[in-house]
């Protein structure tokens, strides 16, 4: 069958995947007059964006077609910021201006000051190569530091587009479509018209004298969103202020995060561990020798997520040595992290496939 174009952006129809560009439930008839995907459909009719996902080959062919004379603006997940990063964005994004908006501010304790995280922040991406011409923290679902972002992206474009760039699930299509209700008048109208994107999953959003461009998301390969069922991601997701979870540990003994991570104190002095996980993430505390066995007794039950029906790959060890001098975290893309004070040595057990990574204390 020839290829049938979306009517709103240009892109070629699909409906085989609803998480990738242009996307349409409707059944694709030669001659007949096209559909909107459903991206476009729910701007046109809702002013709303809906998130869709490109390979890491794909977006960069995406990418490489932007003008060069355009604001970028990276979008990183306060809860996952290096996993946020994604290596492929960091050539290309070098080229550009760029803003980095962190969103998720409302998940991490509000005592924390947002200076601190700005500080810890700008640290990160300079280790993995961004230079921004400035850094904000909003949260998306809350509306929190929304307006501020908008002046700053009016005041760094001076009229040229901006491009909205991340990996999936960081809350990019949320941010805009909030940006959105911002930009309306007094009657709730859009004050933007939708026009036309290009073939390659843009969609642009006129506003006065440029224009808003949401791009697909980027997967992530290192993440628990591609070992878990919908339930489970909706356990290690936080909806609301993550509360610390503060234990004393010695050595000998075990943390386990639902069945999906194990923490063995394996030698060193007591020392604090401060764990930042979804609520709905089971924390249970047990001695070394008991571990293997609790852990095969309990998973997908006292240990949750996930679930006994789900089947993940198995546990593979890595091993983290800490120094007293130094808080660090040590943390588990999609699941959270702990914050470790003390002096030893961990054993730290994730699914294979899944690699954690320590980093300076955030907080």
């Amino acid at each position: 069958m020839k290829d049938i174009p979306c009517k709103g952006c240009g892109g070629i129809l699909q409906n085989k995947d609803e998480f990738r560009p242009f996307y349409t439930p409707k059944p694709l008839e030669e001659g007949e007059e096209p559909p909107y995907c459903r991206r476009c459909f729910r701007l046109r009719h809702y002013g709303e964006v809906t998130p869709t996902s490109l390979s890491a080959e794909d977006y960069r062919a995406m990418l490489a077609e932007i003008d060069t004379d355009a604001l970028f603006v990276k979008v990183v997940d306060l809860f996952d910021v290096e996993g946020s990063l994604i290596p492929a964005l960091t050539r290309i994004c070098a080229a550009r201006d760029l803003v980095v908006v962190a969103n998720k501010r409302d998940l991490l304790p509000k005592s924390i000051k947002d200076a601190r995280l700005k500080h810890r922040l700008n640290a990160i991406l300079t280790a993995n190569g961004f230079s921004p011409l400035a850094v904000a923290l909003v949260s998306a679902t809350k509306g929190w530091g929304v307006d501020d972002l908008i002046s700053v992206l009016a005041e760094k474009a001076q009229g040229r587009d901006i491009y909205f760039v991340g990996a999936t699930n960081t809350g990019k299509s949320t941010l805009l479509n909030r940006m959105i209700r911002s930009l309306v008048d007094e009657e709730g109208t859009i004050t933007t018209s939708f026009a036309p994107g290009t073939t390659q999953g843009t969609i642009r959003i006129p506003f006065e004298d440029l224009a808003l461009v949401d791009t697909p998301g980027l997967f992530k390969k290192n993440h628990l969103y591609n070992l878990l069922s919908a339930s489970s991601l909706q356990a290690v997701q936080p909806k609301k202020e993550i509360k610390p979870k503060v234990y004393q540990l010695e050595p000998d003994q075990t943390v386990f995060l639902g069945a999906l991570a194990r923490i063995d104190f394996v030698k060193g002095l007591p020392s604090s561990f401060v764990f930042y996980t979804a609520p709905d993430v089971t924390i249970h505390r047990t001695k070394l020798l008991r571990a293997d066995d609790f852990f095969n007794r309990h998973k997908g039950g006292d240990l949750y997520p996930p679930s006994a029906l789900e089947e993940l790959p198995p546990l593979s060890a890595h091993h983290f040595p800490f120094r007293e001098e130094e808080k660090t975290d040590i943390v588990f893309p999609g699941l959270g992290f702990v914050t470790v004070k003390g002096s030893g040595v961990l054993r730290v057990f994730t699914p294979k496939g899944l690699q954690p990574y320590r980093r300076e204390a955030i907080i």
